[in-house]
């Protein structure tokens, strides 16, 4: 499960489910650049963008690669959750994200062991950014059976 476990993660990098937030500062702070917050500013982040700038990722940030969150054992490896900040970081960090992988695992291993998946018709797909993210037109899969073990 821990390839799993890697592959979610590396989805949920490369596509969060909410890739704008901010926050509201309680306290006046200076961020790691240098940049001067004070209480009561507002400070928006694109979760989106982090989970593609090489500056965080390295050279291979576009590339789909759940083993960079595998050690060399083939355990999984969390990241710092101000760097991977789909379930952000702090006090306020998501308190369903377990909940939220486990369902992810419930569902990914139910589809998975039935049916083999090919992207049907679009092979262009694109996202549609609000509140959270969304596939601009839907996304169009054939779902083949997986012959009976």
């Amino acid at each position: 499960m821990p390839y799993l476990h890697a592959a979610l993660t590396e989805t949920l990098r490369l596509y969060p489910a909410v890739p704008i937030d901010g926050r509201c500062s309680e306290a006046d702070d200076i961020l790691p650049d240098g940049t001067r917050v004070k209480k009561g500013d507002l400070v928006n982040y694109l979760a989106y963008s982090m989970g593609r700038m090489s500056y965080i990722w390295g050279d291979d940030a576009q590339d789909f690669r759940p083993e960079r969150w595998l050690n060399d054992d083939g355990a999984f490896q969390p990241q710092s959750p101000f760097k991977f900040v789909a379930f952000h970081g702090g006090p306020r960090i998501c308190l369903g994200r377990d909940f939220a992988y486990r369902q992810m695992k419930i569902i990914a291993v139910a589809l998975l062991r039935y049916f083999r998946f090919q992207l049907g018709g679009h092979d262009n797909v694109t996202y549609k950014t609000m509140f959270t993210l969304h596939i601009h037109g839907g996304l169009y899969l054939c779902a083949t059976p997986r012959p009976a073990p």
